[in-house]
């Protein structure tokens, strides 16, 4: 009697650790599958912030471009001269930067 009890005590704790193992190999799978996801997730961020990065150089050069283009413009307008007036204290030229006729429909004149 003393054996079939200790059997079936034997049985119950071993029937209660294979649940336990199951449940656990089933958690490790959605948690692996979870990093994978979370890892795939990652790669389109990285190859999404160089792409970002990327633009950013790119606009940062078109934008010094054009602001070495306006400084230009500037020199030469100030070196056109002008009388200070009390409008124009400074005696700037006010120019424009963009032709209105011709051929150049909205494009930045460049000298």
């Amino acid at each position: 009697m003393k054996q079939e009890s200790e059997l079936g005590r034997l049985e119950t704790f071993v029937s209660s650790l294979m649940a336990r193992y199951n449940a656990l190999m089933k958690e490790n799978e959605r948690l692996s599958q979870d990093v994978q996801e979370r890892d795939e997730m990652i790669d389109d961020l990285r190859a999404s912030l160089a792409q970002l990065e990327s633009e950013r150089t790119e606009i940062g050069s078109r934008v010094s471009g054009i602001i070495l283009q306006i400084e230009e413009w500037e020199k030469i307008s100030a070196g056109a001269g002008s009388p200070a007036t009390g409008d124009n204290p400074e005696g700037r030229v006010q120019g424009s930067l963009f032709s209105i006729g011709g051929d150049s429909h909205g494009t930045v004149e460049q000298d």
